[in-house]
């Protein structure tokens, strides 16, 4: 593992955060701003196509 160990909020997989994409969304709601480390591979198919 690459880095300090994080769990990706969408599968659960444990990542280093050298091999994570760090997202930060504001929601402009109750929950405030979320500030995540994502697995690559969940970042490409379902955070990436929401960007691009």
């Amino acid at each position: 593992m690459s880095g300090v160990p994080e769990t990706c909020p969408v599968c659960g997989e444990v990542v280093g955060v050298r091999n994570a994409v760090h997202v930060t969304v504001n929601t402009k709601a109750d929950a405030g701003i979320l500030d995540e480390y994502v697995c690559r591979s969940c970042y490409r198919a379902e955070l990436a196509p929401l960007v691009a």
